[in-house]
């Protein structure tokens, strides 16, 4: 996005200040709009919309100004360098505690002008139990060295005791943690790279454990939250070690494990604000979220909704921006947030509009552009910021080498970078081009059989197409034609004059010789004249909303390359009935021999001309 954000400063620059504290880049407070704390708030885009590129425009602006947490939900490790992706599978570790370690970990950084860093004793205790607690391998076999095992045994006699010895127990807890952190590795042998970073988070809690009294501080908190009524029993650290084993069921009791964890990150940031910086106003932390609507995204976010509605007095509340792939006009755009309005939903669900074309005009405004090119780059668009963007900047280097462009020609040099980005899969990327020459469902499948007589399978066949379908819906992307003009203008490019014949002949043949289809595929081939004397005659007898249906699926032909010389065919048929004229309903039929399927009423040249 070269750092211009289009359409989206409604929330950059005046509605995310107000949710923080903090203007956007002077050092000026803001007065928060949501005082008593803010919603989650999702934002909603699809690919080349300008999600990533906002939550990147609102880090620059406050990274080292405050608290702030950028993960992106679809990467490996979310994104952060070294680290692998989890498994919800495995007893001690989900993709969520990970997830927790990470958060905890960059919002407990130190920030210049914000006060001592943030700490999380009561989100330390918890991802300790859970992941150091009897960590096994896949297959379920105890692979940890003979010191961790004594210190474990040692320590759940303790634990377990009736009557427990405070002092014994605290040296006991002393001796568990440092075997652990000696073998952290194996530990979060899960994922490989958290270990550091889970070094770091889980300082804070040797001090809980070893210098805290179980009724007091954050071991207090865990053992208010696991009260009797759910069977947690004894005192708070026995109680904090028999969450474990909810958390081990791998069922809607490891949820509600992660609810409490996710409320011990919201409660542990709210008692980093204490009397001070409530009343010098503090700005809050932040927590970007990038494609959060993945498996992860959804459970975080259901987690974060419900601790953000627990009751307590006015609690301090980080700010969450959220950005999801998805239809963003099915909600309000992001100019509703402008000027003072205060939007009052909770989750605030928010749509990322289309690119204007004042903005494409202004992407363009390097060079001396042709007037038609503003109106190319909207098309192929899609409404698209960044694919605006790739085009333009496109466009503005031919124009300067070449000093005019033409559409094709734009095409065929940004096509590649454009479908790589709407269509990031490869192998699904080529099976929708393939299947770009189909215009019809039905066709789908023999045009696959056709190009891979491999398959020989029915059921193959369908699978195939099915994923590929499945992808492009999953992407949200049905129905959108920019990306069905894109399709078949790589499909063109891509494909031999033979091949563009072959294939459309095929799909032909599948077709209806009356159908609209049929002569979709006809005007593909190149046979311009067959089809309009089809389209001629059935001006003639067909409703105009009909006849206009007609027209628009079937001049969506797409083109063939430059050089392709049509198949030879049978002439257009020039016969008429006696005394029809070319606007007269008749209801006389036309020769059986007819090659258009129809008959030509005229021989005139018919004022239809191809506009695809």
């Amino acid at each position: 996005m070269g750092g211009r954000l289009y359409g989206q400063q409604a929330l950059q620059e005046g509605f995310v200040p107000r949710l923080v504290g903090l203007h956007h880049k002077d050092g000026y407070q803001v007065p928060f709009a949501y005082p008593k704390g803010a919603p989650v708030i999702r934002i909603v885009g699809g690919r080349g919309s300008g999600r990533t590129a906002l939550l990147g425009a609102v880090h620059d602006a406050y990274n080292g100004r405050v608290p702030l947490a950028r993960v992106d939900l679809e990467a490996p490790g979310f994104g952060e360098p070294g680290i692998a992706d989890g498994d919800d599978d495995v007893p001690n570790a989900s993709r969520i505690t990970h997830l927790l370690y990470l958060l905890a970990y960059k919002l407990g950084l130190e920030v210049r002008h914000f006060g001592r860093p943030m700490t999380f004793p009561r989100l330390s205790l918890g991802l300790l139990v859970v992941t150091a607690w009897r960590p096994l391998n896949s297959d379920g076999t105890d692979v940890r060295p003979p010191d961790l095992r004594r210190a474990e045994a040692d320590l759940r006699t303790l634990i377990t005791a009736e009557d427990p010895d405070v002092r014994r127990r605290r040296e006991s807890l002393g001796r568990w943690f440092d075997v652990v952190a000696d073998n952290l590795p194996l530990v979060l042998s899960a994922v490989p790279g958290l270990d550091t970073i889970a070094g770091i988070v889980l300082d804070t809690a040797r001090a809980q454990l070893v210098k805290s009294e179980p009724d007091k501080g954050a071991l207090a908190w865990w053992g208010g939250r696991l009260h009797a009524s759910q069977g947690y029993q004894g005192d708070s650290l026995q109680r904090l070690f028999q969450f474990v084993r909810g958390f081990r069921r791998l069922d809607d009791r490891r949820r509600t494990a992660e609810e409490h964890l996710v409320a011990a990150l919201l409660d542990d940031i709210d008692a980093n604000y204490g009397t001070l910086r409530r009343l010098n106003k503090k700005p809050r932390p932040l927590l970007l979220l990038d494609n959060a609507h993945t498996d992860v995204g959804r459970v975080f976010l259901d987690l974060l909704d419900t601790g953000h509605g627990a009751p307590g007095k006015d609690p301090t509340r980080p700010v969450v921006l959220a950005t999801l792939l998805g239809n963003g006009h099915r909600h309000p755009p992001l100019s509703e947030v402008g000027g003072d309005a205060v939007p009052q939903a909770r989750p605030l669900v928010l749509g990322i509009p289309d690119i204007e074309r004042a903005h494409i005009a202004e992407m363009l405004s390097a060079v001396d552009y042709p007037d038609h090119l503003p109106r190319v780059v909207a098309r192929y668009s899609g409404g698209r910021a960044a694919s605006a963007r790739i085009l333009a900047d496109t466009a503005v280097r031919r124009v300067q080498e070449a000093g005019t462009i033409r559409s094709g020609e734009l095409l065929d040099e940004a096509a590649p970078a454009l479908l790589a980005k709407l269509l990031p899969d490869p192998v699904m990327r080529e099976r929708l081009v393939l299947l770009s020459a189909a215009a019809d469902p039905r066709t789908r499948r023999g045009l696959w059989t056709f190009a891979h007589p491999e398959d020989h399978s029915e059921d193959l066949v369908a699978a195939r197409v099915r994923e590929a379908d499945e992808y492009r819906t999953r992407s949200f992307l049905d129905g959108d034609r920019a990306l069905d003009l894109l399709l078949r203008h790589r499909l063109a490019a891509t494909t031999t004059h033979e091949r563009w014949r072959d294939t459309h002949l095929r799909l032909r043949s599948l077709c209806d010789p009356r159908s609209d289809t049929y002569l979709h595929h006809t005007l593909a081939l190149g046979r311009v004249e067959e089809v309009v004397c089809v389209l001629h005659h059935r001006f003639t007898v067909a409703p105009p909303a009909e006849w206009l249906t007609s027209l628009n699926l079937i001049c969506a032909a797409p083109h063939p390359r430059d050089g392709y010389e049509p198949p030879p065919g049978a002439p257009p048929c020039r016969a008429r009935p006696a005394g029809a004229t070319s606007r007269a309903r008749t209801t006389k039929p036309w020769p059986a021999w007819c090659p258009c399927s129809g008959g030509c009423p005229t021989r005139s040249p018919s004022p239809l001309a191809r506009t695809n």
